[in-house]
C-alpha cells in the first residue's frame, strides 16, 4: 500500500505541475504578464517607479503584497485547519479558472491578481516531493536541479541522483505540457475559454488527492494497534 501511496502522490504532483504551466501560459497570453513569478513583479515595482508609471508600480506592489498574504494564509491554515489543504489548493485553481473564463477584458489586472492568488496558494501547498523543493508553478530551480542530477547520474555514474533527476525531469515535462496545451487552444482561437479545460486535470488531481488521503488513513489504522500495544 505504501508503494501505491507514493505513486498516487507522484501523479498528483505532476498533475499540479501541468496546471501550473497552464495558468502560467494563460497569464502571459491573456494578460501579457507571468503572474506566477513574484521576482518580476518586485522588480517592476521599482522599474515602473523610475519610469514614473505610478499606476503600474502600485498594481505590481499590490501583487507582491497579495503574494505575501497568500503565503501567510497558507502557513496559518496549515497549522489551524484539520482538513487536507491540497484539496483546497486544487479547488482554488478550479474556481480561478472558472472566473477567468468569464472575466471582462477591461478587468485584466484583476485577472492577474486571481492568477497570483491561485498559483501562490498552490506553490505553498505543493512545495516539493521526496524532501526536495520542487515548484509546480515555475521552472527555474527545477531546470537547475534536473541538469545537475542528470550530470551526477549519467556522467559520474551516481545512481543516488536518479530519483531526483526523475522528479525534476517529470515536473518539467508536466509543466510544459500544460504550457503547450494552453498555447494550442489559444492558437485555435478559444480566447478566454482556453483556461477552462484545466478543470480536467483539476478533477484528476482531486481523485488522486482523495485516494491518497484514504490510503494514508488505512496505513495509520494498520499501525495504530502496534502503537497502542
Amino acid at each position: 500500500m505504501e508503494e501505491q501511496l507514493e505513486q498516487s502522490k507522484r501523479r498528483l504532483h505532476f498533475c499540479m505541475a501541468l496546471i501550473g504551466g497552464w495558468f502560467g501560459a494563460y497569464a502571459i497570453l491573456h494578460f501579457h504578464h507571468f503572474a506566477s513569478a513574484v521576482t518580476v513583479n518586485f522588480i517592476e515595482v521599482f522599474t515602473s517607479a523610475v519610469q514614473e508609471n505610478w499606476i503600474k508600480a502600485l498594481l505590481r506592489l499590490g501583487i507582491v503584497i497579495l503574494y505575501g498574504f497568500t503565503i501567510f494564509l497558507a502557513a496559518c491554515l496549515s497549522k489551524r485547519c484539520k482538513g487536507d489543504l491540497r484539496m483546497w489548493a486544487i479547488l482554488s485553481d478550479a474556481a480561478a479558472a472558472c472566473v477567468l473564463s468569464v472575466l471582462p477584458e477591461h478587468l485584466s489586472e484583476l485577472g492577474v491578481y486571481i492568477c497570483i492568488f491561485a498559483m501562490g496558494f498552490q506553490w505553498c501547498v505543493f512545495a516539493g516531493k521526496y524532501g526536495y523543493p520542487c515548484s509546480t508553478i515555475f521552472s527555474t530551480n527545477n531546470l537547475r536541479q534536473f541538469v545537475d542530477a542528470w550530470v551526477q547520474a549519467h556522467l559520474f555514474r551516481d545512481s543516488d541522483h536518479i530519483p531526483r533527476m526523475n522528479l525534476y525531469g517529470g515536473t518539467l515535462l508536466a509543466f510544459h505540457a500544460g504550457v503547450i496545451a494552453e498555447c494550442v487552444l489559444w492558437a485555435m482561437g478559444w480566447g478566454s475559454c482556453t483556461i477552462l479545460p484545466v478543470l480536467l486535470p483539476a478533477v484528476l488531481a482531486l481523485v488522486w488527492q482523495r485516494r491518497d488521503f484514504r490510503m494514508r488513513e488505512r496505513i495509520e489504522e494498520a499501525f495504530e494497534p502496534h502503537h497502542t500495544a
